[in-house]
């Protein structure tokens, strides 16, 4: 793997110079200062424990630092904290600034994040998505050709390039797909692109065998020659690699255990007494004497000490010269920002409008969207199928039923609900998993400020409308023509238009379902009895105005109503005579009137039966949308 030429190490949003005095211009200092992190919930003993106590430290520029503790020891709050993408259950005290700045949503343009659990999309390649994440985070400032030349660059120095054409993975299970260490280094090439100045890395190193951990850290290494500072969360790394971090960060309990180099660090727990014996992982006794207290009597040390506790460590550090030289270099740094006033140059500079079309990116999300609908025949292609076979079997049972008579009416009544319940139960149920299923990653992306919550809606529904048009088209041509409805074209498209509303209602009412529960099974508990209502107040089986007065508002929530209504009105409308043999006279119904009215239907409703299906298609989606918001809010 080769070092990147200068020229490749610049970010594409150089900042501002700045006049630092003994600094490279594009250099990023970030500092933290006596912060403090509680969680806002309380125990039930009402006392709020901080994850984080009062800590403070620096991460100089171009520097690999590794942040190791034990578990619980606040690592990954730490990392998130300085990432700005800390959740809002934590409150924060103390500040964080970067360059004198203090720490906002700019960190989303100068940092990257690495999770440990990669969360990627499936069903395409390597190529693509690296095509896509670059039009997402970099949007039209720089030019398609550009983009092509640091996706190939990237391919080539993460060493992707022979699986760009592999896809990610698969939801069918067949072909092949990125192992773990690929969508490692995926990870990192997709952080890549915006060439930060901070790269966040949370235990990047877990799962994989010694030799792709490191690889992945020589990765970083080389990223650091840039000018990005890489800080890294580690559990456990082999002794080699803990001596490729120019800097440790150790912590337990909240607190800092020390601030310096591996040797540093062991010489400094060697003056505590705790020397590490020879032959033993110097990365798993840093861990070891920072997990609980020890005794250097008990049976089965690797190391030599007198009894100490992690909090004596951390008293210790904090009276040493390590912690002194760090309160050294925070104030230098705010003295400099208060002098030079260079946090202000450097706020205008990251306060710049960074060139990401609204549209743009919806755009690409939607394209996203589109290639994994069409690369999932489970997703879309096997529901037209089934669609059309349920329209044929409609079709033909009703083919000889519909007539101009008494026994007509049944029957055009019973096609018509058959219409409409599958323009509604069928994709108002597949559209309950729609949120669920892509929610932990639009989370991740949302955090990272790709786009926003509307937009990430927008485009989902915008991609599965190709696919709603066509089937719905489908189901209702087919239907129409072998049940031998009425060969009017004004019935005809009315009957289409109405069932394509009805399909996009029934959608929107799934997602609003899908957005305001936890989960697919709850969102279906509470689906099946609104069901009820909807069918109910459909028409088909009761006359509207009979039911009870407290209970005449359920049908005016009730798009089956308004759709059954429209598409009898595009049927019978303007028919005269009807066949009255063999049936009593007074029973009789003789016109297209007297069904409507049966019905409890009328003629002079189609424009409103119109207005309601659009009103409750924007409806159910603002407050899908909105549930949405909320849900990604709280997480």
């Amino acid at each position: 793997m080769s070092s990147w030429d200068s020229a490749e190490c610049c970010a594409v949003d150089n900042l501002d110079s700045m006049p630092v005095a003994g600094r490279n211009d594009t250099d990023v200092t970030l500092i933290w200062q006596n912060l403090t992190i509680t969680p806002v919930r309380k125990l039930s003993s009402g006392v709020q424990l901080p994850v984080l106590n009062d800590i403070s430290g620096t991460l100089l520029p171009g520097t690999l630092v590794a942040l190791m503790g034990p578990s619980g020891a606040g690592k990954t709050t730490l990392m998130s904290a300085l990432a700005f993408r800390m959740s809002d259950n934590m409150t924060t005290v103390g500040d964080i600034h970067v360059n004198g700045c203090p720490i906002g949503p700019y960190m989303y343009n100068i940092s990257g994040y690495i999770y440990q659990d990669e969360l990627l999309p499936e069903s395409i390649t390597v190529q693509e998505h690296l095509q896509l994440m670059a039009n997402l985070k970099l949007g039209k400032r720089v030019s398609a050709d550009r983009k092509r030349a640091m996706i190939a660059d990237i391919l080539s120095k993460t060493g992707l390039e022979r699986c760009a054409s592999t896809k990610i993975a698969n939801a069918t299970g067949i072909g092949k797909t990125l192992s773990g260490g690929e969508k490692k280094r995926l990870a990192f090439a997709v952080e890549l692109l915006s060439k930060p100045k901070f790269l966040f890395c949370d235990e990047p190193t877990t799962g994989l065998d010694s030799y792709s951990a490191r690889q992945l850290v020589e990765m970083m290494k080389l990223l650091t020659r840039c000018g990005t500072t890489v800080l890294c969360s580690i559990h456990q790394p082999a002794e080699k690699l803990l001596y490729e971090f120019d800097s440790l960060i150790l912590l337990t309990g909240g607190r800092t255990g020390f601030i310096g180099t591996p040797n540093e660090a062991v010489q400094f727990l060697r003056l505590q007494g705790l020397e590490c014996e020879d032959g033993y992982n110097k990365a798993d006794f840093l861990v070891k004497v920072l997990s609980s207290p020890t005794d250097g009597n008990a049976k089965g040390n690797q190391f030599t000490t007198a009894a100490i506790c992690p909090q004596t460590i951390c008293n210790n550090y904090a009276a040493s010269e390590a912690a002194r030289r760090q309160e050294a270099f925070i104030s230098a740094e705010l003295y400099r920002t208060a002098v030079e006033g260079r946090d202000k140059a450097f706020h205008k500079q990251l306060t710049k409008d960074r060139g990401r079309c609204w549209f743009y990116t919806l755009y690409w999300l939607m394209y996203r969207h589109m290639l994994q609908s069409h690369r999932n025949p489970n997703l879309q292609y096997f529901k037209i199928v089934q669609r059309i076979g349920i329209a044929i079997l409609v079709g033909l049972c009703f083919s000889d039923a519909i007539e101009l008579s008494q026994r007509g009416v049944q029957a055009m009544q019973g096609v018509i609900f058959l219409i409409v319940s599958e323009n509604t139960f069928l994709p108002m149920y597949a559209a309950l998993s729609m949120f669920p299923e892509s929610f932990p990653l639009f989370q991740r992306e949302k955090k990272a400020n790709l786009y926003g919550t509307v937009q990430f809606y927008v485009s989902s529904i915008l991609s599965i409308s190709p696919f709603v048009l066509l089937e719905t088209c489908a189901f209702i041509l087919i239907v129409y023509f072998l049940a031998n409805l009425r060969p009017t074209l004004l019935g005809l498209a009315v009957t289409v238009a109405i069932s394509v509303l009805v399909m996009n209602v029934s959608i929107a009412c799934g997602c609003f379902f899908s957005t305001l529960f936890p989960t697919v099974a709850s969102a279906m508990s509470y689906l099946v009895p609104f069901d009820y209502i909807l069918m109910i107040t459909s028409g088909i089986f009761i006359k509207i105005w009979s039911m009870p007065t407290y209970l005449r508002w359920m049908p005016f929530i009730s798009w089956m109503m308004f759709a059954s209504e429209a598409i009898s009105i595009a049927q019978w409308d303007g028919v005269k005579n009807i066949e009255c043999s063999n049936i009593i006279p007074s029973i009789c119904l003789h016109n297209g009137e007297q069904v409507l009215d049966q019905y409890s239907f009328s003629s002079q409703h189609l424009r409103t039966d119109i207005v309601a299906l659009v009103g409750q298609y924007f409806i159910y989606h603002v407050l899908a949308m909105l549930c949405l918001a909320r849900r990604v809010s709280r997480h």
